[in-house]
């Protein structure tokens, strides 16, 4: 196996062949991130508290000796409350990650940090379809934003509209073989 079919293997066997057996003896380490669009209402939910319901969507990519490797796309959905007294905010959520042969995996994460660092926790994938059904993993994940569009709507409520990097790291595959 190539040095970036194995390193693609790793990124949940996104871009192996439908045909390719799913199966490793020993869990593997990778490092992928997805360019992602966030949209979602923000609405306040106490005197220094706000709570943002929405989604972070976009294309993942796994990296490589040989740089970064289109793996497919991510779309998460996602709570994240905010302290605006101290920019602390606490998120949780679940993610799908979907490749172009159609197989998928699902996975729920958690995470806590501040306003301009990031959201970081941890990624636990629970499940597949197609040639990923089985998969298990775990590893760190970050929601990094780089940029905010606010606008405030009839309602009370703010749409908010961010780009940013989610960043997996040190991120463990095990995979059980298909029957």
């Amino acid at each position: 196996m190539t040095f970036v079919r194995r390193a693609l293997a790793l990124a949940f066997a996104l871009l192996l062949p439908a045909t390719a057996a799913f199966a490793q003896e020993e869990p593997q380490l990778f490092n992928a991130f997805a360019v992602a669009v966030a949209s979602g209402t923000i609405v306040k939910s106490g005197e220094k508290q706000v709570m943002v319901i929405g989604t972070l969507k976009g294309p993942m990519f796994v990296e490589t000796d040989e740089g970064p490797v289109d793996a497919g796309s991510v779309v998460c959905g996602a709570s994240i409350r905010f302290d605006t007294g101290t920019a602390h905010h606490i998120g949780s959520g679940a993610c799908s990650f979907s490749a172009q042969d159609g197989a998928t995996a699902w996975g729920e994460w958690k995470c806590t940090g501040y306003e301009l660092v990031g959201c970081r926790g941890t990624l636990r994938l629970t499940g597949g379809t197609g040639r990923l059904a089985g998969v298990a993993g775990q590893g760190s994940m970050v929601w990094r934003p780089s940029a905010h569009d606010f606008k405030k709507q009839l309602d009370g409520t703010t749409l908010q509209n961010s780009t940013g990097l989610l960043i997996w790291r040190d991120f463990k595959l095990v995979a059980k073989a298909k029957p």
